[in-house]
Formats: C-alpha cells, structure tokens, sequence
C-alpha cells in the first residue's frame, strides 16, 4: 500500500475551516490523494476522504460501521444519542423502517403552512426595527418551534423549549450540565410518551396519526419491536440534530447569500429558484462539513487506496461537493445550477431522514425573509462573525443584519 504523507495539522480538515478559510482548505486539498492518512495535534490519526466518488461509494461501504462504540475514546461521545444514526444494519433498518411510517411527505407537507404561520410571527417581530439578528431571531427559534409541532409537543411547553435548546446547544456547557441537560430532555420526553400511549388511537395507522410521536407509540405497539429506550432516543434525535443542522442550514445559507449580492438579487427576483438555491447552499456553504466518523471492520479498498480493519474514517461531505470533477465551476456559487447530487444529507442506508424538513424551513425562512424585507445587508465585518462548534457541525453564533423597516400595519401576509 502507498505510504502517503501526514497533513500538516494548520491546514486541517474541519467544519470550522472550511467555513472560516474554504480557499486555503480546498486548494490544499486538491493536491493531495483523494484518500490519505491524516494526524491532527492531538495526535488522533484517521483516513480523510476528499473527492466526491471516493466519499459516495464510503457512504455505501458495509464494511464502514457506523457504530461509534468501535471507536472506544477516539471521539467524543457526547453526540452519540442516537441509536438509529449510530447503528449498522440490521439494527439500523429496523429502527429507520419504524421511523420512516410516521416520518412521511405528506406529514412535512402539512407542516408547511405552520412553518409559514411561525416565521411570519418571527418577521413581524423584527420587522419594524431596521436590525436584527437572524439566529436567534429566525433562524434558531424556527425549527425547534415546528420540530416540536410534529413531535407534538404540548403548545405550553414550547417556549419554554426554546430556553432550553439554546442551553442545550451553549458550547459553553461543560460535560457534567451537558449531561444533566440530556437526562433532563429524556425525562420529558419519557413523560410525554406516556401519555401519547394514553389517548393513542391505534386503529389509525401511523402516518394519520396528529403527530410523529403518537406514529411511533403506534407502531412500537403493533410491531413490539422498539423498545421504550428507543423510541426516547429518536424523540431526542430528531429535537436536537434536527434542530442544529437546520438552524445551520438557514443562518450559513443567509450568510452565504449575503456575500454574494449577485445570487441574493437573483433570488428575490425570482423566487421560483428557492428550490434550487436551497440545494446549491447545501452544496456549497458547508456546515455539515463531515460525515459521523466509520469504522473500517475489514481490509477495504475505497478508490484506488486499500484501508486497514480497525482505520476510523472521515468522509469530507464539504470536500466531496467542492470536487471540480463532479461540479462544474465547483467554487461558484450557483442557485440555478441543476442538477444537486451533492452529499450534504449523506448517501446510502445513512441518508438523513430530516432532509424533506431541513429543505421546507429553509426554503419557507429564506422566502418570507427576502419576500417581506428589502435592503437586506449584512450590519458586521465577515471577519467579525463567530461561529459555534458541536461535533461535526458548525454554524453562527450570530448574524446580525440590517433592512429597510417595515410599518407595523404594512408587516405580515
């Protein structure tokens, strides 16, 4: 097997970076392999895969496990709560085709008009002041407010929701609170549970249940294959992850449009591109930069480089949809670029199950957003925004923004 060369630990390979300084990361790593051996200062030592078709088949690659408990310390385990996203088959399957009956299309799509209901509320707030900003104004409230609508969370508790996701995702936290705060969420949700399963009506099948909780109290009952355990574990998955990824996915995507005035004029022209420019953001803004780390559980060869049993991998997501050979102009900005295979939502039986919902309240955000408030600039130095760490994910810790205000009579649809 090649012997290949260490990278040089200040150009490594991170979310942050490649939000931070993306041309210095992605030059760097166009001259390298597309598969190489990689050492941080930490002295933590994996496989990085780079190039679009080396990640797409990684993410297909039985003989990468998913399970983080093959990883003993190498990583931090804090992120590890979900017993679908961090399983193999057969495992994985059976928890992903129980969640898949209340999770459908037809259940996002009848959220959409109470995502609609939620930013305007948002937007009307901020509307007449001119200033704003758009995380914990928009883009962070957003999603945990209708997260918690299909979950079915008790409108009394939302708010109160709110407070605790923005304790709960503080990168301040240190581990003995971030735990407490976790045992605290499975506590309610063991609670809520409870009494789902008290006034389910389980001669309505899954996906006509009111709400997605009730759909896996349903399904737990007439398969008796998901233990209460479980389902907690999903309910707490589909909050959190959910939550982060998508208030990323609104707050990177607003900045990115920002600092390109050329594609944000584009789409408030013509909003029928909000489809497209939302694939395009996922593609090029990053914050996803990683895939969960795998486990190589036997010899395997991806590409042309063969990587030993026991090697942990990382799938550069960000990496892989910068690849020049599979994007043309890969560095561009594009909204109407067609078409998206991009891998920001993964590939294979590990494809992200909240793509349908990240995709609604992104494109529903960016819609009203530049629908209702014109002269949208951003009100800060690029170089003065701070980002927020957690795991593979990065996004802003504030984006603050100025408009044109709007009259409160003339706010709202």
């Amino acid at each position: 097997m090649h012997t290949q060369p260490d990278l040089d630990p200040l150009l490594g390979f991170s979310p942050y970076r490649l939000l931070t300084e993306p041309d210095a990361v992605h030059q760097r790593m166009r001259r390298e392999a597309p598969v190489r051996l990689v050492r941080e200062e930490s002295g933590f030592t994996y496989w990085l895969i780079s190039r679009y078709a080396e990640a797409r088949q990684a993410l297909r690659e039985p003989s990468l496990s998913n399970d983080p408990r093959r990883l003993g310390h190498a990583v931090d385990m804090d992120n590890a709560y979900s017993p679908m996203a961090n399983n193999d088959p057969p495992h994985h399957t059976r928890l992903r085709k129980l969640v898949s009956h209340g999770f459908t299309r037809r259940r996002i799509e009848a959220l959409t008009p109470r995502a609609a209901a939620v930013t305007d509320d948002l937007l009307d707030a901020i509307a007449p002041t001119g200033r704003a900003d758009l995380i914990a104004d928009l883009a962070f409230p957003l999603p945990v407010l209708v997260i918690c609508e299909l979950l079915g969370v008790p409108t009394q508790d939302r708010e109160a929701f709110r407070t605790w996701a923005a304790r709960t995702l503080s990168t301040t936290a240190g581990p003995r609170t971030r735990e407490e705060r976790s045992r605290r969420l499975r506590a309610y949700f063991t609670r809520l549970v409870a009494a789902k399963r008290a006034v389910v009506r389980p001669g309505l099948a899954p996906d006509e249940q009111p709400d997605l909780l009730s759909a896996l109290v349903v399904a737990q009952e007439r398969q008796s294959v998901l233990t209460d355990d479980e389902l907690i574990g999903l309910a707490v998955l589909l909050l959190v992850a959910g939550h982060e990824t998508t208030t990323n996915l609104i707050g990177n995507g607003l900045l990115t449009l920002l600092l390109h005035p050329d594609q944000l004029r584009l789409l408030r022209d013509d909003p029928s591109l909000l489809p497209s420019a939302v694939e395009e953001l996922l593609r090029y803004e990053g914050s996803a930069g990683q895939s969960s780390l795998r486990v190589a559980v036997d010899d395997v060869r991806i590409g042309e480089t063969l990587i030993p049993r026991g090697s942990v991998v990382n799938i550069g997501l960000s990496l892989a949809n910068r690849d020049p050979k599979a994007f043309q102009d890969s560095d561009t900005l594009d909204i109407r670029r067609e078409p998206h295979p991009h891998l920001a939502f993964g590939h294979g039986i590990h494809y992200c199950l909240g793509a349908p919902l990240a995709r609604m309240l992104a494109a529903t955000a960016l819609g009203a957003l530049l629908g209702r408030l014109s002269g949208l600039a951003l009100a800060a130095r690029p170089d003065e925004l701070r980002w927020r760490r957690i795991s593979i994910l990065c996004g802003l810790t504030a984006l603050p923004v100025s408009f044109d205000p709007v009259r409160p009579e003339t706010s709202g649809t």
